[in-house]
C-alpha cells in the first residue's frame, strides 16, 4: 500500500466555513480514493476506511485512548512461509478491516520514532491538518509552512509590534 495512505486518511475531511469536505463521503468517490492509494477498495474497504480514520483522528488529537484501535489490531494475521526462494509473509487479515489495519500499522511506526510520535496534529489553532514530521529534530510544527506556520509567525509578529506600541 502506498505509504501516504496514513496521512492521507487522516487529512480526508476537513471542516470549513463553506462545508463538510470528505473525500470519503461518496462511496464511488472512496472506492476511487483507496485505489489511488494502492489499498484494497471495495465497499468493504470503504467502511473499514471510515471506521479507521473515525478512530485516529481524535486519536491523534489526545481525545481517546489507544484502545480504539484494538479491533485492527486483534484482526492483523501474518503468517510465513518459507520456499527455496525464501522467506515470505502473507497477510491474511479479514477484508473488513485490511484498511484499517495496514494504517494503524503505520501509525505504530510512527508514533514513537524519536522520542516524540512523528504523526500529530498541525499546531495552528485553525488548522484541522496533521502532519508526519521526517525531520531529523522531530519539531515540525505545522503541515505546510507557505499557509499555517506564515499565519501563525505574522500573528506572533503582530502581537509584539501591538504589545511595544501599548
Amino acid at each position: 500500500m502506498n505509504e501516504t495512505l496514513l496521512l492521507d486518511l487522516v487529512n480526508s475531511r476537513l471542516v470549513s466555513s463553506d462545508g463538510v469536505h470528505d473525500e470519503l463521503a461518496d462511496d464511488r468517490a472512496a472506492v476511487e480514493w483507496l485505489r489511488r492509494h494502492g489499498a484494497p477498495h471495495g465497499p468493504v474497504q470503504v467502511a473499514d476506511a471510515r471506521a479507521v480514520r473515525a478512530a485516529l483522528v481524535p486519536l491523534l488529537r489526545d481525545e481517546v485512548p489507544v484502545s480504539v484501535l484494538a479491533p485492527w489490531i486483534a484482526a492483523m494475521r501474518r503468517t510465513a512461509t518459507l520456499s527455496a526462494d525464501g522467506l515470505e509473509w502473507v497477510d491474511g487479515t479479514p477484508p473488513d478491516k485490511q484498511v484499517g489495519s495496514a494504517v494503524v500499522q503505520e501509525w505504530a511506526d510512527l508514533q514513537n520514532a524519536g522520542g516524540r510520535p512523528r504523526i500529530r496534529p498541525c499546531e495552528a489553532d485553525d488548522c484541522q491538518h496533521f502532519l508526519i514530521d521526517r525531520s531529523r529534530a522531530n519539531n515540525r510544527r505545522w503541515h505546510s509552512m507557505e499557509t499555517c506556520g506564515n499565519r501563525e509567525k505574522a500573528r506572533r509578529h503582530y502581537a509584539r509590534s501591538k504589545e511595544a506600541a501599548a
